[in-house]
């Protein structure tokens, strides 16, 4: 497949890329990026033609796939572009800002044969898949609550410019919480129908500031009820960015999950009683793969397009909550509803 890379101003970019590497058959056919310093940090050992922006890359390079890492205000037109040329996407989170950016994508989307899908990494990785199949086997019943935590590090000094600028950031909830938005959605298997959230700025206080903590409150169709905090408060001195934590109660059973500081799952269920399963192998690495052989198999992707629209409307929905004082705000599947 003819691969191009649009951006590569966002730290995931290189887990997609290292990603796209170990895919087969994929064909690097240009850059859009004028930060040759960053070129040299990703992709210093490829040599692909370089683009003066997408307009051009598409003409020219006629890539298949684009996989992006573009300042959050900069995807709309890429989407848009590469909607208009029937060109698929690997994106990094967030999906939009506004609803406004959502619907331009989403009108793009409809219109097109492109497939798009985003680098959640939390769906890769082995914890997560893990409690997914157990809560898929039936082993902890009827699921009742779940609470999601994703706190992250981030130092004014280190940090990239543009985070303490709200026309070029999205804020936290599409940046951190997104991954316990999608995490919830795929563990359950259901849509959401309504938030109350509230954020705060306790820490990045002098300006500009930034929201470094938000929490909301879900319901889901199924009337499965979830929490989810994220946050910018995490020590440095912590061995990873962030101890994110998620617990499940059900009719039958509990998990309580440790993420990335430690890779720890413990379940508590009436069929199995106490115990920790055995880990998957992690599928990040082969993500890209995935990706393009169910667009030649024309198959879902694992992360489809509507997940990633559904993911970004409970987003908006939760800082509209919080921007009205955690006022209760439906979710339905479009921003009109």
């Amino acid at each position: 497949m003819r691969v191009a890379v649009v951006g590569l101003h966002y730290g995931h970019i290189g887990g997609m890329l290292s990603s796209a590497r170990n895919a087969c058959d994929v064909e690097w056919v240009g850059i859009v990026e004028d930060d040759k310093t960053l070129y040299q940090r990703y992709l210093g050992d490829l040599t692909m033609p370089h683009y003066r922006d997408i307009d051009q890359l598409l003409a020219e390079a006629r890539p298949e796939l684009v996989i992006e890492g573009l300042r959050h205000d900069e995807k709309t037109i890429l989407v848009e572009r590469c909607a208009a040329a029937n060109v698929h996407l690997i994106m990094d989170k967030p999906l939009c800002r506004s609803q406004e950016d959502w619907q331009r994508m989403q009108a793009a989307l409809s219109q097109s044969s492109s497939e798009l899908s985003m680098w959640f990494t939390s769906r890769s990785y082995p914890p997560f898949i893990a409690l997914r199949d157990i809560v898929a086997s039936g082993e902890l019943g009827d699921l009742v609550s779940l609470i999601s935590t994703h706190p992250h590090k981030l130092r004014r000094e280190t940090a990239t410019p543009w985070y303490f600028d709200p026309d070029k950031y999205a804020g936290t909830f599409h940046d951190l919480a997104c991954h316990g938005v999608d995490q919830i959605r795929w563990l359950t298997g259901c849509e959401y129908t309504g938030v109350h959230a509230q954020w705060t700025c306790k820490r990045f206080t002098e300006a500009p500031i930034l929201i470094d903590h938000a929490q909301a409150s879900f319901s889901l169709e199924n009337g499965t009820m979830a929490i989810l905090t994220a946050d910018w408060l995490t020590p440095q001195a912590s061995s990873s960015f962030g101890d994110t934590r998620f617990i499940l109660m059900g009719t039958r059973g509990s998990a309580h999950l440790r993420a990335y500081a430690d890779d720890d799952l413990y379940v508590v269920s009436e069929a199995k009683g106490a115990y920790s399963p055995t880990l998957p192998p992690d599928r990040g690495a082969h993500f890209v793969q995935e990706f393009i052989r169910s667009i030649e198999h024309s198959q879902t992707p694992f992360i489809s397009k509507q997940d990633v629209l559904a993911v970004s409307i409970a987003c908006l929905r939760a800082q509209q909550s919080a921007q009205a004082d955690g006022r209760w705000i439906p979710i339905g599947q479009s921003v009109a509803d």
